[in-house]
């Protein structure tokens, strides 16, 4: 369903494709894949104090360490000094894997060599808006604001399925940053783009960084390709319903896409 939506867009956008300049698009959207190395940990605390376990996902409980996955975008030039943009992937990994401990996790015990199946779900939706400050034919230097909206699942059963406990919650954290873009002649061009968040929020505590660097090379008036590394970082504690704990999670990668604009800002 993912791939279907990503090239519906793709297709509707080379339709209306309209500008002459490969990188002066009003709108465009792109498409790609994304090759992360990941590491997780992650702690659910139970009811009445009970303290959670602090798990290695990747090494306790045989998660993979590594995985490709797709992602989506759309860019809204307002102006030439206004954007909108907005970023979506997701990942989900399970794994298998005799614990070499007992392990707490909610309200529930998995005891010592018991055969446990867990899965870790993460869905990410990052939306911002950009003011440039410099703003010209060659470059553009944006303040940025906006949020990271994630969604995370973790649970854990035994293979005969007699203990079983899931935590789960959705973490909207305010992000600033900055975003730099330059032209590198007529058919090249890179940006960088930094944002972070460092506070205690409803009720999260803790961090979140996310960075990323790209190449473009526009070959035509309205295609784009383009290389780069997007790393992302969240640290949190959080004291909710559905998940009273902390999670600490991190992909980092080279990802490369398509992007195919339309409109023109000039």
């Amino acid at each position: 369903m993912r791939t279907c939506v990503l090239l519906s867009f793709l297709i509707c956008a080379a339709a209306l494709a309209q500008s002459d300049d490969p990188f002066d698009h009003r709108f465009s959207v792109s498409a790609g894949g994304y090759w992360p190395d990941i590491d997780t940990t992650i702690r659910a605390d139970g009811n009445g104090g009970r303290v959670g376990t602090s798990l290695d996902l990747e090494s306790e409980l045989g998660l993979t360490d590594r995985d490709t996955l797709l992602a989506g975008g759309m860019t809204w030039n307002i102006t030439r000094r206004h954007s909108l943009d907005l970023l979506y992937f997701e990942l989900g990994r399970r794994g298998t894997r005799n614990i070499s401990r007992d392990i707490n996790f909610r309200d529930q015990t998995y005891p010592f060599q018991s055969t446990i199946n867990s899965l870790f779900e993460t869905n990410v939706l990052r939306l911002s808006y950009g003011y440039a400050f410099i703003a010209d034919d060659r470059q553009r230097l944006m303040g940025q604001f906006g949020v990271h909206y994630t969604q995370v699942k973790a649970g854990l059963d035994t293979a005969t399925g007699s203990i079983r406990a899931e935590a789960d919650t959705d973490v909207p954290l305010p992000v600033i940053g900055i975003a730099y873009q330059r032209r590198l002649g007529e058919h090249f061009a890179f940006d960088v783009t930094a944002q972070i968040f460092r506070l205690t929020f409803d009720d999260y505590d803790g961090s979140l960084n996310n960075a990323v660097a790209n190449f473009y090379w526009g070959p035509a008036r309205h295609f784009t390709m383009f290389v780069g590394y997007n790393y992302y970082s969240i640290n949190l504690d959080a004291n909710k319903d559905h998940w009273n704990g902390s999670f600490d999670f991190g992909y980092h990668g080279p990802w490369a896409g398509v992007l195919v604009g339309f409109g023109a800002t000039k």
